[in-house]
């Protein structure tokens, strides 16, 4: 039997006996355990109201419990079930259909539960597609064994993975040498960094070599405009993922792109039996169904707009220095260490918000002016308590910082340094020699 009157620190000692990791589930979240939500408030298990200003996670377009998803979710259990023998449902072609029509790379769709699903799903599906080996990649895109090297620019050959680290020069450099190998260029759109020039440059790069170009866009499908980089920003593709906010945190997530990619699915050994679920598909046809007149965005631009000018203003006031930038649906708010960044937002969590330690912030369609009135409010308190305990230096934020921060928090080697360019030719080097490498990575008597 468990008590219903335990507090948050109880209730997690709890979840540490038996299922909680110390640093991911623990470590590096605010000590809350959270028991409902309604729009972009969660109540946890001590009864305390607390604005989320994370999207948990971006999994959130509209918030929770929106009316129209609850309705297409219970209406899908209640009245179709939850999966079938088939893998085909009239949900799933008219999601779809949907899908290819409003991203300019679709001409087909394919359906994952996880964004880590839908990236490993899309290098499968260009492996397969090509004949060709080799992957580059730039960004996180997620947690499969092939994309954990993502902070460290280089060569895995083990997974066929090379990392270019958002580096043109890096990028040019690996498709001039191995090019006839190459499957496809995987990258995580980095709005708050790198703007929509810079992702048109690479997808032109890669068609200069006959290589395909795929985006990452499980978080800014949705958020870097109504449509993402392909649809908002309009750069080619030749497969794009699509996830976070599509089904309002119902678990799914798509692989849109030219036909004939897509259907390389067979070829690449494919499957998953709850991929077939419907009631995510139906949760994701309302929320479509919601966003189709540009109301949505418009108001999450506003009141995203509001939050990142508001937290802006309140550092330059108590002396922090800091860099606010990106679209507003998705803002990053970087400070001079990852220590500081977490001594803030732990401070606004005792003042009623959850914001993201990292410093990523995400508003959902559950917004108003009290929502934004009451982050900035707990964002404020707790940036003057912190202040008082420091000795800050007011003024901009070093440009080292600036270009540090990009490294530590995606792996972008954004200048070409002396230790990049030398780290681009000992990568050059290493896939020359990917063979060997790889048999002696198998080779237990080896190293």
């Amino acid at each position: 039997m468990t008590s219903n009157t335990q507090n948050n620190l109880e209730t997690i000692e709890r979840a540490r006996r038996v299922t909680a990791a110390e640093d991911y589930d623990i470590g590096t979240r605010f000590p809350s355990v959270f028991v409902s939500a309604q729009g972009s408030w969660m109540t946890d298990v001590e009864g305390k109201r607390i604005l989320d200003v994370t999207a948990a996670s971006g999994a959130l377009l509209l918030g929770n419990q929106h009316p129209r998803v609850v309705e297409a979710v219970t209406n899908a259990v209640r009245n179709h079930g939850a999966v079938f023998a088939s893998t085909l449902s009239p949900q799933r072609i008219e999601l779809a259909e949907r899908l290819v029509e409003r991203y300019p790379a679709g001409e087909k769709a394919v359906f994952c539960k996880t964004g880590s699903e839908a990236t490993t799903t899309a290098i499968r599906l260009a492996r397969a597609y090509t004949g060709r080996d080799l992957i580059l990649t730039s960004g996180y895109h997620g947690w499969h064994d092939w994309q954990l090297s993502y902070l460290n620019m280089g060569f895995d050959p083990r997974t066929r993975v090379a990392n270019f680290g958002y580096n043109e020069t890096a990028l040019r450099r690996f498709l001039e040498e191995f090019g006839s190998d190459i499957a496809g260029v995987i990258v995580t759109p980095e709005p708050a960094w790198l703007g929509v020039d810079y992702y048109k440059n690479l997808s032109d790069i890669c068609a200069e070599y006959d290589v395909l170009f795929i985006i990452d866009e499980v978080i800014t499908a949705l958020r870097w405009g109504a449509k993402g980089l392909n649809g908002t920003g309009g750069v080619p593709a030749d497969l794009i993922t699509v996830s976070k906010g599509l089904s309002n945190g119902h678990a799914l997530s798509a692989v849109l792109g030219r036909r004939e990619v897509i259907d390389a699915y067979d070829k690449a050994g494919i499957a998953g039996t709850y991929t077939r679920e419907v009631p995510p598909m139906a949760a994701a046809l309302a929320v479509l169904d919601e966003i189709e007149d540009g109301e949505v965005h418009e108001r999450c631009e506003r009141t995203g707009k509001r939050l990142k000018e508001g937290m802006r203003d309140i550092l330059a006031r108590v002396g922090i220095p800091a860099y606010v930038t990106g679209p507003n649906m998705m803002f990053d708010v970087v400070v001079e260490s990852e220590s500081l960044s977490w001594d803030l937002y732990r401070a606004a969590y005792d003042f009623g918000a959850y914001f993201e330690d990292s410093g990523t912030h995400m508003v959902t369609a559950a917004y108003g002016d009290a929502e934004v009135d009451h982050a900035l409010s707990a964002f404020e308190k707790g940036a003057e308590q912190v202040v008082s305990r420091l000795d800050l230096a007011p003024g901009d934020l070093p440009d080292a910082r600036k270009l540090a921060f990009p490294l530590e928090a995606f792996g972008g080697s954004l200048k070409d340094s002396e230790g990049v360019l030398k780290r681009i030719d000992e990568t050059v080097e290493r896939i020359a020699r990917r063979d060997k490498d790889q048999g002696n990575a198998l080779d237990p008597a080896c190293g």
